[in-house]
């Protein structure tokens, strides 16, 4: 006997409305900003950057720009108060020699959660910059840069354009900074890119691809003047080659079998995805059996996290989440009394299986609404 509970006839002035559904699927990737914070122009280090409190297991970028003079200047180190890890997103440092000025770009993947103060260390100590500090959810755990490129000494321009990357992965986060000696208004018009600082007259500015591809910002200036930009890109968090592939490059192998161990040791931290979120001995035995050819028996959990707007009607008790695996239903009810939320998290589902939701407004007199519209949620394999 189907479970699925039918929507009741509600006469024309009782009729109630529901809000859009949207979802997420918590393992997929899906890279989203979480915050970004200017600091400066100031002197490093004796400037720190007080940041909202960071989650956990996020990508944290810090972007940093000379003032004229400090073109010879190098980061010797960036810290902060929740020890991650921070390293030079590869060859990301440029220089205008002409306004004798530099950029570099700087992260920690797979965050600690509650870093709440950046300390940026240039060298020589005490040079006047500018930084800013950004926060991204749904990045790569580890092993997440892709790309990195710089323009060194650009000609004059009111219109400069920032450092080309070419992704390689279907989804990524790409970050650029141009440190010019004309003072940044924002990102051009029309330029797909978001502005997200012009602290010290530089531009700051991501863009999240939804495809392998080019992507080069381009800025504005209020005057003529000579540049140099950074660009970088960070690749989304997925399934890769399977549970034991965790950096995800396709295969599991012996540097697999490295992070398995650092994170037993607690060196790293375990996604909390991975192996219900228990990443010890058991988890290295696991790794080092797929390297061998012997099979990944690790797991990864997957959940689809659903939310709608609420209902403009009046009266609203909650709402029912219904799920199908067929296209337009039926649908089967989830929850077993009615959410007061806008939001539920369906845990019950299966690696390589498609889901098709709906949602329901329900008023104190116990009256439904129609369906919403209908998300649909594709669960990776594994």
């Amino acid at each position: 006997m189907s479970s699925t509970i039918a929507v009741q006839r509600i006469p024309r002035s009782l009729i109630l409305s529901i809000g859009l559904l949207s979802f997420s699927v918590i393992t997929q990737a899906q890279i989203s900003l979480v915050h970004v914070t200017s600091c400066g122009p100031q002197t490093f280090p004796g400037t720190t950057c007080t940041i909202p409190s960071t989650g956990t297991e996020n990508m944290l970028v810090v972007a940093w720009t000379s003032a004229s003079g400090g073109g010879g200047t190098t980061i010797s180190g960036v810290t902060d108060n929740a020890g991650n890890v921070y390293m030079e997103a590869g060859s990301a440092r440029a220089t205008d020699t002409a306004a004798n000025t530099m950029a570099d770009i700087w992260y920690a993947e797979n965050s600690a959660g509650g870093a709440t103060v950046v300390t940026i260390t240039p060298s020589p100590s005490g040079t006047a910059g500018t930084a800013v500090v950004w926060e991204f959810s749904g990045v790569e755990h580890y092993s997440s840069l892709d790309q990195t490129s710089v323009l060194n000494s650009q000609v004059s321009t009111t219109a400069p354009v920032g450092a080309s990357v070419t992704t390689t992965s279907p989804a990524e986060v790409v970050i650029s900074v141009a440190n010019s000696s004309g003072t940044v208004t924002g990102i051009k018009s029309g330029n797909s890119f978001t502005s997200d600082s012009t602290a010290g007259g530089q531009g700051w500015a991501h863009f999240i691809a939804a495809s392998a591809g080019a992507y080069t910002p381009q800025w504005s200036t209020n005057t003529s003047g000579t540049y140099c930009s950074t660009t970088v890109s960070f690749k989304a968090a997925s399934s890769g080659g399977g549970a034991c592939d965790l950096n995800v490059d396709g295969v599991v192998n012996v540097a697999d079998v490295q992070l398995a161990v650092n994170m037993d040791l607690g060196i790293l931290a375990c996604p909390a995805e991975l192996n219900g979120g228990v990443c010890n001995s058991t988890l290295v035995q696991e790794i080092l059996n797929a390297a061998l050819g012997q099979g990944c028996t690790a797991t990864i959990t997957h959940s689809v996290s659903l939310s709608w707007t609420a209902s403009v009607s009046s009266g609203i008790a909650g709402y029912n989440v219904y799920r199908s695996t067929t296209f337009g239903g039926p649908y089967t009810l989830l929850n077993n009394s009615l959410i007061t939320t806008t939001s539920y998290t369906d845990s019950s589902v299966s690696a390589g299986q498609t889901y098709y939701y709906v949602t329901t407004a329900v008023n104190t007199s116990t009256e439904q609404s129609p369906y919403s519209n209908q998300a649909q949620a594709n669960i990776p394999t594994p």
